[in-house]
């Protein structure tokens, strides 16, 4: 916004510079005219923006946003302590003596 009205500005400065007197106070009731507009714009902007920040239904949007998080964060962990349980048994079935193997171990002693 600061930029449109610096911009609006200079523009108006620089025209002023070529025009005769009455050139320049017609100009510079033009550039006040865009700068209350401008300022008026932004004002409207800035309250519309901030009802709709504050609108029930952003803010259910918001809660409802919440909650799936929430929701999709205890799934996560479920599923991820779920594969540690089923990788921890994969290891021991892979790692654990066969039936033969135990059989030789037992015949050994």
């Amino acid at each position: 916004m600061r930029t449109l009205l610096t911009a609006a500005a200079v523009v108006a400065i620089l025209g002023l510079a070529a025009c005769s007197p009455s050139e320049k106070a017609e100009a510079q009731a033009a550039a006040d005219k865009v700068a209350a507009e401008t300022k008026e714009a932004a004002s409207t902007v800035a309250a519309e923006t901030k009802d709709f920040a504050n609108s029930p239904e952003v803010k259910a949007a918001g809660t409802e946003i919440k909650d799936a998080a929430k929701d999709a964060g205890t799934m996560a962990k479920e599923a991820a302590k779920d594969a540690a349980g089923e990788a921890k048994q994969a290891i021991h079935e892979a790692t654990a003596p066969s039936p033969a193997d135990e059989a030789r171990e037992a015949a050994r002693k």
